[in-house]
Parts: structure tokens; C-alpha cells; sequence
């Protein structure tokens, strides 16, 4: 009898000792830093499983001094497969490198949709590659609204006034090569199309537009920390045609009557999300002679354009693009030019007129959306904010490289 008793007391002892070592691992776990949580868990298995060979040792011993058999004590240090485990939290190295190299990628993607969006719409402030090939056709709107006051003045007499509203449409197709000399050189080509119509003349009229040709060339390598630079010229020809050649009253012109040459520079700068660009530029507009173009009556009778010097235009442009994601971007965009020293001669007498300087300003909303990995269409908005400019215009632009028109170096 006194023999049992012993016995479990000895087997009521050793069960209390197993759980105590238990609960005490579980405290110095709980209590450790994570990046000792393993070690403490191994050291918690460890003191159990000590604390349970003890125990098993002492009921062997109590049990062999009175014959019987000693009960056996099961210990693991494994889980059972149905049982809840709680993760690790100490970050694995393996991971956070996944995790570091996932997002780099990301912002690189990320920078490089957002130049996309931005140079499709904007296409001076970026270069091709060598060898490459790219096409784009323009379809642009432009409505031009004015109110002229027609009156006659006999000895200090106002009479037959009237006033006439005079609404413009132009519509415009233009269709732009571009082709990467070199990897900091793109030379460019533009072929425009009108079709105009006037209400107060009561006539329309289409034909070829005026042939352009460009240039831009970035003078030095990207670098870190410093704005790229874009140096870029353009030629215009008069192939159009002029309005100093047609019938003034009757007739519609579709090209500017004059042959000009341009340069100027632009920079860009991206903080994400968006893209900041600016540009400034100038043209200056070769002298016609030779015209014979009746404008009118004046003191001596008709007059007789002879002469024609466009001056020079200069112009800035700033705004910025926003993509909001992979699929939509906008592009806003402030446009200000300046025409100066304009001069029309008459023939015979000898009269001279110098126009006043015109200033000319647009605020340009345009939205992109990629309908394919490689094709962004781009619908702009613009409104006219003086009254030199253009009430309202609408643009819509896309490249043609869906019709195979595009040359794109591979990829080694």
C-alpha cells in the first residue's frame, strides 16, 4: 500500500515538473527578441524533454524496487499534423531580398510608362534610337470666331454700318516621320493636309499644307542629377497656298506664304508621378517680294501689296504629365507666342505699314490611353486665351506603327 502511494506521488511529481518546464519556455519565448525566437524554442523543447527523461528515470526506479512495470512517458519535439503552429515573425533574408529586387523593378517600370505617356504627346522633348523608324498621323481641329464692323463715313457721317460675324474651320491632317540618325539625333518630317472653310466668305477649301522639316540632337549624355537638354530647328517651306497669292475677298489660303526657320531648347525633369517640362523657342520668317496683290482702297485709290516681312515669333511652352496608371495619363501644357516686326510695302506710292506686336497664348489639356502595349492614343483640348488665337482646339494623335509603318531596333 505504501509502495502505490509512492508511486503516484512520484508519477504526480514528475507530470508537475514536465509542465512547469513547459510553461517556463513558453515565458522566456514570449519575452525573447524575434531574432532569438528560435533558439528559445529549442531550448523550451530541450529542458522538456530533459524534465520528461528525469521523470521517466524516477518512476523506473520507484517501480523496479516493487516489481512492476513502469508507465511510459511519450515525449516529441514535433508538432502533431493536426495541431495549430504560430509562424515564424523573424523576417527571412531570402524574402527581403525578393522583396527589395520586386520593388525596384516596380519603380523602374513605373518611370518608364511615365516617359512614355509624356513623349508620346510631347514629341520634341524626347530622342528615337539609331536605326529606328517611327510614324504618327495628327488630326487636328481648330474654330476661329470674329466679329467685324463694317461702316462708311461721308463728311463726318456714319452710315450703312454693319456688323458681320466671321467664323473660321480648319481642319488639319498631318502625317510625321521619324528616324534616329544617331542615338542623340532624330531627324523628322511633316506632310499637312487642310481643309478650311469660311462663313463670311461663303467658300471652302483643301489642299497641301506647308512641308516642314526638324531636327533635334541632345548635345550631352544623361546624368545624374543635371536636367536633360534637347536643342532642336525646323524649316517650314511655303508649299501651300499663300494668302498673299490669292484673291483676299473670295479665296482661302492653306499654307503661311513664306519660308521660316526655327531653333530653340527644352528640358524635362521627373518626380514621380509626374513629369515637368518646359521649352523655349523663335522663328524668324523670310521677306517676300514680288507680290501684286490688290488690298483695298486708300486715299490715292487701290493699293498694291509688293512686299511682305513676317518678322520674328518667339514662344515658350511649359506644363507638366500626370499618369495615373498603366492604361490613362494627362498632360496639361501653357503656350505663349509674340509676333514682332511685321511689314507690309505697297506698290507705287511707296506706302508702308508696320503691324502692331500680336501676342498669342493656348491652355492644352490632352489625355493618352494605351490601347496596346506599344500604341498610345493621345485627344487634346485647347482654348484659345487671346484674342489673336484660336477660340477652341481639338487634336487627336496616335502612332501608325498598328499598320506597320514603324522601324524598332530589337533587343539583343
Amino acid at each position: 500500500m505504501n509502495k502505490q502511494w509512492m508511486n503516484r506521488s512520484l508519477l504526480a511529481l514528475s507530470i508537475q515538473v514536465v509542465f512547469g518546464s513547459v510553461y517556463a519556455a513558453d515565458g522566456v519565448e514570449s519575452s525573447s527578441e524575434s531574432s532569438t525566437y528560435k533558439s528559445a524554442e529549442d531550448t523550451a523543447v530541450q529542458v522538456s524533454g530533459n524534465a520528461a527523461d528525469n521523470a521517466t528515470n524516477e518512476i523506473s526506479q520507484a517501480n523496479s524496487s516493487s516489481g512492476k512495470a513502469a508507465p511510459q512517458v511519450v515525449t516529441s519535439s514535433q508538432p502533431e499534423s493536426g495541431a495549430e503552429t504560430t509562424p515564424s515573425l523573424v523576417p527571412q533574408e531570402g524574402k527581403q531580398a525578393a522583396q527589395a529586387l520586386q520593388q525596384k523593378e516596380g519603380d523602374a517600370t513605373q518611370e518608364t510608362n511615365l516617359q512614355e505617356v509624356f513623349t508620346s504627346s510631347e514629341r520634341q522633348y524626347s530622342l528615337i534610337k539609331k536605326g529606328e523608324i517611327s510614324t504618327y498621323y495628327d488630326l487636328d481641329y481648330s474654330y476661329y470666331n470674329d466679329v467685324q464692323i463694317n461702316a462708311a463715313v461721308d463728311q463726318g457721317a456714319l452710315y450703312q454700318l454693319r456688323v458681320d460675324e466671321d467664323a473660321n474651320h480648319t481642319l488639319t491632317n498631318t502625317f510625321t516621320v521619324q528616324y534616329g540618325l544617331l542615338d542623340n539625333l532624330t531627324l523628322t518630317a511633316s506632310v499637312p493636309f487642310i481643309a478650311k472653310s469660311d462663313s463670311q466668305k461663303d467658300t471652302t477649301t483643301a489642299g497641301l499644307g506647308d512641308v516642314g522639316l526638324g531636327v533635334r540632337w541632345e548635345p550631352f549624355p544623361l546624368k545624374a542629377g543635371r536636367l536633360p537638354l534637347i536643342l532642336f530647328g525646323n524649316f517650314s517651306s511655303k508649299t501651300g497656298d499663300s494668302p498673299y497669292e490669292i484673291n483676299p475677298v473670295t479665296d482661302l489660303s492653306t499654307g503661311k506664304g513664306y519660308y521660316s526657320v526655327g531653333v530653340g531648347a527644352s528640358t524635362r525633369k521627373y518626380i514621380d508621378p509626374v513629369v515637368l517640362f518646359a521649352s523655349v523657342s523663335g522663328n524668324y520668317g523670310f521677306k517676300e517680294s514680288g507680290l501684286n496683290q490688290l488690298r483695298g482702297g486708300g486715299d490715292k485709290g487701290q493699293r498694291v501689296l509688293s512686299e511682305f516681312d513676317p518678322g520674328m515669333t518667339m514662344g515658350f511652352s511649359l506644363g507638366f504629365a500626370y499618369s495615373f496608371n498603366y492604361d490613362v495619363s494627362m498632360t496639361m501644357s501653357y503656350q505663349q507666342t509674340m509676333n514682332m516686326d511685321t511689314e507690309f510695302r505697297y506698290r507705287d506710292d511707296g506706302e508702308y505699314y508696320k503691324a502692331p506686336d500680336q501676342t498669342s497664348s493656348m491652355f492644352s489639356i490632352a489625355l493618352g490611353v494605351r490601347v496596346s502595349p506599344e500604341t498610345i492614343v493621345n485627344g487634346t483640348l485647347g482654348i484659345g486665351l487671346t484674342s489673336n488665337s484660336p477660340d477652341v482646339t481639338l487634336g487627336l494623335s496616335f502612332p501608325l506603327d498598328i499598320l506597320g509603318l514603324s522601324k524598332k531596333k530589337r533587343a539583343n
